[in-house]
């Protein structure tokens, strides 16, 4: 496959005639900025500065001067809504500032990936929801896929989970013809990311440079199954071009997926995810295209035979292929996954616990050092 990476390095002025062409907005709206991060640490702080200048003006209040107010109290909460009133102006200029679009420079890296997207026959199509089932997008959490970019049956780009405690990813998503068995590749060149836990009595042993570059893990009873699509030239494509990627392969979907985002504004990026289209999942989706679970009743007669039989006794009557199926035992791995059951309440405790740290305290601070502070009036 060659690439068109022409538009990562054009000149900005093409840039920005090509996306006026096109007539495309590059950054959706819910998208998070740092401005718009830089907006809440701000009311944060506020918040505390409130709640820290109100207590300390009601103790002074209310211990030292028996619950009277007194010049130099009086004097002090008047300068602390005056610096209030300077922060609130500044505020109000923040979520202006805040509301703005992008500055230059990252709207054009968006423009030139588009660009770049749609020169090689992609379309930039951000999701608020991921909509593939993987490891990656059954968490706790509600991934946003931005960027994302996708054509017939593939799609690539990042997860993002503001509101998730866990690691965003950069990912590839290729539909297969058939269901196979869930199936995940671990990579040993990232660390073992995984966002959750496979049970290691699944785990399958290879010899040679493919076992020390991926775990592999599969079903009881599906290990002859999964040789069957992990043949010497997919493992040797998969070592060649997706080493830092873990692979799943659930239901008819084949996932790569590693914690680090990839850059889009990178040529590299583009060449890393057309080497794995090209070689690794291609080969993939040829075997799956031929697959069958003979566990289930009904597959263990090709679909050749098949055909043959119907014709034979229905000669009159078209002939359709049923809809391949997997058996129970091979739809799901054994897994665990912390972000589930009691480590989700917990992790939901502390998220709640950590909100209410940032607003609730501080809010709850001020309030009370304002009382303390209008009782001693």
């Amino acid at each position: 496959m060659t690439l068109d990476l022409r538009w990562l390095a054009a000149p900005d002025s093409e840039v920005a005639a090509a996306m006026a062409a096109v007539r495309r907005d590059s950054r959706p709206k819910w998208v998070p900025t740092r401005r718009q991060v830089l907006v809440h640490v701000n009311y944060s702080l506020m918040l505390w500065y409130l709640g820290i200048a109100f207590v300390t003006i009601g103790i002074s209040v209310d211990v030292q001067h028996d619950g009277s107010a007194d010049a130099a109290d009086i004097g002090a909460l008047v300068a602390a809504v005056a610096v209030l009133a300077v922060w609130l102006v500044g505020t109000f200029w923040l979520h202006r500032w805040a509301a703005r679009p992008p500055s230059p420079k990252v709207q054009m890296g968006g423009w030139r990936q588009d660009l770049t997207a749609l020169a090689n026959g992609y379309e930039p199509q951000p999701r608020e929801a991921a909509g593939f089932t993987s490891l990656i997008t059954s968490g706790a959490g509600r991934p946003r896929a931005y960027p994302r970019f996708a054509s017939s049956g593939i799609e690539f780009g990042n997860l993002i989970d503001p509101g998730s405690r866990s690691a965003d990813w950069h990912y590839l998503a290729v539909t297969l013809p058939a269901p196979l068995p869930h199936l995940v590749l671990e990579a040993t060149a990232n660390g073992s990311d995984l966002p959750a836990g496979v049970d290691r009595s699944q785990r399958l042993t290879f010899a040679g440079e493919f076992d020390r570059a991926f775990r592999v893990y599969a079903p009881a009873e599906y290990e002859a199954d999964a040789l069957y699509f992990l043949t010497p030239d997919v493992m040797a494509a998969l070592v060649d071009d997706a080493a830092g990627f873990n692979v799943e392969i659930v239901d008819d979907t084949l996932v790569f997926f590693t914690s680090e985002p990839a850059d889009f504004g990178s040529a590299a990026t583009w060449e890393r995810v057309a080497a794995i289209l090209g070689n690794a999942a291609a080969r993939i989706v040829d075997s799956a295209t031929r697959y069958r679970d003979e566990r289930v009743p009904g597959q263990e007669v090709p679909l050749v035979m098949q055909e043959i039989r119907h014709r034979m006794d229905h000669p009159s009557v078209p002939w359709i292929a049923p809809e391949p199926r997997i058996g129970v035992d091979g739809h799901r791995l054994d897994i665990t996954d912390r972000r589930h059951g009691v480590w989700s309440v917990l992790g939901a405790v502390g998220w709640f616990v950590l909100r209410t740290a940032l607003y609730a305290v501080p809010g709850i601070f001020a309030f009370a050092g304002f009382m303390s502070i209008v009782d001693g009036r």
